[in-house]
């Protein structure tokens, strides 16, 4: 880990960062130029011009392994949402993930194979084989993502709500959303979950709400 902190401390001029080395790679591909920059320096230039990337090798490799767990749980989707991280990074991908994709689209080829590649890659929280389930997943995580962002700002607001319940129930207090108790508590536990996993925390709301309610009484 010193040697990360390291890579960072060494000097960088953006308008010509290269070496002899890391500008011949760039000229055969871009990409692989500036990842062999951001091992020398710690600087990560994006896709775009003039793009950096400042996110920390050790905050991706976190998140990245919010993905590999849910693939070994059997969400076989997560192996393309972090092809995508990397993508977006600008990052080799972790072994586990390049040896996953390379099994499953080896596999894919090979008599018995399933039809799909909705088959391949899928996830119970995104399904891809149906359009009409596809289509009502984006919305529930659409509407789910207000939720939880609503119901988050009335918690921080009022300190007095001290239960998952009682502040569903403000939330539906507030606004029409057009759903109904039982699906808003499981859409909000829904992101909920998932902000905890990629946010690195072990308190999801309704146990924030109840170490509030502890502290109170």
């Amino acid at each position: 880990m010193a040697a990360l902190k390291r890579m960072n401390e060494l000097p960088f001029d953006l308008g010509d960062p290269w070496d002899e080395g890391e500008r011949d790679l760039a000229s055969l591909e871009p990409a692989w130029g500036k990842a062999a920059l951001f091992f020398r320096t710690g600087h990560r230039l994006g896709h775009g011009p003039d793009s950096m990337r400042c996110m920390s090798l050790l905050e991706v490799h976190r998140m990245l392994d919010v993905y590999r767990k849910r693939f070994e749980e059997g969400d076989t989707l997560s192996l393309l949402q972090a092809i995508s991280m990397c993508a977006e990074e600008n990052l080799p991908m972790p072994e586990w993930l390049a040896q996953s994709f390379h099994q499953r689209m080896t596999a894919f080829g090979h008599p018995g194979s399933p039809p799909s590649l909705d088959d391949v890659f899928f996830s119970k929280g995104m399904p891809t084989n149906s359009p009409k389930k596809a289509a009502q997943a984006r919305q529930d995580w659409q509407l789910g993502g207000l939720l939880w962002r609503d119901i988050c700002a009335i918690v921080v607001k009022d300190e007095s709500i001290t239960s998952f319940d009682g502040a569903v129930t403000r939330l539906l207090e507030s606004k029409k959303y057009g759903v109904a108790r039982t699906k808003a508590k499981q859409l909000v536990l829904m992101i909920d979950t998932s902000q905890a996993q990629f946010l690195g925390k072990t308190d999801t709301l309704p146990r924030f709400l109840e170490k509030r309610r502890k502290l109170l009484s």
